[in-house]
């Protein structure tokens, strides 16, 4: 009976371990969407062919197809409860700024063009931020160490590609770490208009990152001295739950006692007054 409790208990650990794994993955193709958006707006800001840029609005327009779909799904799903959320409206005008960098468009980008691709840019990284960061509870440093490892090692690849002036992968994680730290020590900085713009939403996304990532470092020290804390309130608990208990029992004993006493002085006056008749 006790194995199988113990079995039972280690399915519903592994079932929740799974859960919060995949809670990552609630939305898979808005994610899909979202991070297929970023390649595309460099390919059609670097891209030096016709064929480049054309791969760069494919890349949007698949990308707006994915987030469309997710959308619709999202929509039927809160159509009952007719629950709304600034996000949905935030993922359609996503949608239609993908829509509009996949049309056909000069290569030489005005001022207008270039605020507009930039607002759809700092609109995909604050929806990137708000879906991966709202799965990030206190206590979860291992996740969030991974997720900061996934972006550096991301990071270092875009400055490999974008920047002339990285030319080892390694150098690109390493510029990506000191852009991230805001460290700036000089050795190698961003030269290229695609690569400053990178290195700006690298910086946004790094703050948000890595600040949760030192409070949760925070949260596992004070963490421990609560569970200090808890440990010995529990033991004082427990001893004055025994010592309530010995009280109780103590208290019984004399009330039996008493009672004894009664009953037995009880008997002797009765046995005195048959005599005395």
């Amino acid at each position: 009976m006790k194995n199988r409790r113990q079995k039972n208990k280690q399915q519903v650990n592994a079932s929740a371990l799974s859960q919060r794994f995949f809670s990552f993955l609630s939305r898979p193709l808005l994610l899909a969407g979202l991070l297929l958006s970023i390649p595309a707006f460099y390919l059609l800001l670097d891209g030096e062919t016709d064929s480049l840029r054309f791969y760069g609005r494919l890349s949007y327009a698949c990308s707006a197809l994915l987030m469309s779909l997710d959308t619709m799904i999202q929509w039927r799903r809160n159509r009952v409860g007719r629950h709304r959320s600034g996000k949905m409206a935030l993922d359609i005008g996503i949608i239609c700024g993908c829509i509009l960098s996949a049309l056909p468009a000069p290569s030489d980008w005005g001022v207008v063009q270039w605020l507009l691709r930039l607002a759809l840019c700092a609109a995909i990284v604050l929806r990137i931020a708000t879906l991966v960061l709202q799965q990030v509870r206190p206590g979860h440093l291992a996740k969030m160490m991974s997720l900061a490892v996934l972006m550096l090692t991301s990071a270092g690849a875009g400055f490999y590609w974008l920047e002339p002036n990285v030319n080892t992968y390694s150098n690109g994680v390493w510029l990506a770490f000191t852009t991230v730290a805001t460290v700036g020590y000089g050795d190698i900085v961003p030269s290229t208009p695609a690569s400053k713009i990178f290195a700006v939403f690298i910086v946004l996304f790094g703050y948000a990152m890595f600040s949760i990532v030192t409070a949760n470092i925070a949260a596992l020290f004070v963490g421990e001295e609560e569970a200090a804390l808890e440990r010995e309130l529990h033991a004082d608990i427990r001893a004055l739950s025994r010592e309530v208990a010995g009280l109780r029992e103590e208290l019984r004993s004399r009330d039996a006692l008493y009672a004894n006493l009664l009953h037995g002085s009880g008997q002797v006056e009765s046995t005195l007054q048959s005599s005395q008749r």
